[in-house]
């Protein structure tokens, strides 16, 4: 299989907002490079078989989603893991996830772009006392806010079903003791978070910048994601009442931002 096609099918799951089927998949590879249907199908059980992608039942149908039965990088000295595997020994960070069917597993370049901001931002000397990660989705940023020094991480997510493994992810990496974890209409809270993460869409970040604001402590760090190339200047003007743009990172059509709380 010529290697580009493999990266190519790779990328298109990794980097989807939801679960493709097999035959979006094949269909695409058939449109963009030109491959024949018979070709494309072959191509996508090589990258089944060599454990890249895999195949998952939900909700009565067949949808591909990356493999978790292998390591990935989440960031620099980070590592997501399968429970089955050992602890990457050269790694500083290693988060065990469970495989599940939600969306939220770290691969994805949005949840990649938070967790860079967010040890960029601890490699600065920042102390996390309290942390709120907002669209948690299965866990991973809380989770590495925790492996980062956070004391306690208050989470919340829309999804029941990423809630549910988001608490299986916990126990599996000892956090659970440190993480509490609500469904995003339940959530209501006056506390000052040191840090906050929002991985979310920008729509959902413009209608909430009022309550983010109001939950980010004094010169305190607000790490975004969840943003398409091209909507980043919104974002910024709306939020620049009370935040100063320290940092911007972009990956594949996607963009990062850490701000910092005004005095």
């Amino acid at each position: 299989m010529p290697r580009g096609l493999q990266s190519f099918l790779i990328r298109q799951v990794n980097e989807s907002t939801r679960s493709l089927t097999p035959m979006e998949l094949i269909s695409t590879l058939g449109t963009h490079h030109g491959v024949t249907r018979r070709d494309a199908k072959r191509y996508l059980g090589v990258c089944v078989n060599e454990n890249h992608l895999v195949y998952r039942q939900v909700l009565g149908r067949t949808v591909v989603v990356p493999s978790l039965n292998r390591y990935h990088a989440l960031a620099p000295g980070v590592v997501l893991a399968p429970a089955h595997l050992p602890p990457m020994e050269d790694t500083t960070h290693c988060i065990i996830m469970k495989e599940g069917i939600s969306f939220g597993n770290g691969t994805h370049p949005t949840t990649k772009l938070c967790a860079e901001l967010m040890v960029v931002v601890k490699n600065r000397g920042r102390r996390w006392d309290h942390s709120l990660d907002l669209g948690t989705g299965t866990g991973v940023l809380s989770l590495l806010a925790v492996k980062l020094g956070a004391r306690h991480v208050d989470a919340t997510e829309i999804d029941p079903i990423a809630l549910n493994d988001a608490r299986k992810n916990a126990v599996l990496n000892g956090c659970s003791s440190r993480i509490s974890l609500y469904h995003a209409s339940d959530f209501a809270s006056d506390k000052k978070y040191q840090v906050v993460t929002a991985n979310l869409r920008s729509p959902t970040l413009i209608s909430l910048h009022g309550a983010i604001a109001a939950w980010v402590d004094f010169q305190g760090d607000l790490i975004l994601s969840g943003i398409r190339e091209g909507e980043e200047e919104r974002l910024i003007s709306i939020y620049a009442p009370s935040f100063d743009l320290k940092y911007e990172k972009r990956d594949k059509g996607w963009v990062g931002l850490h701000f910092k709380r005004k005095e």
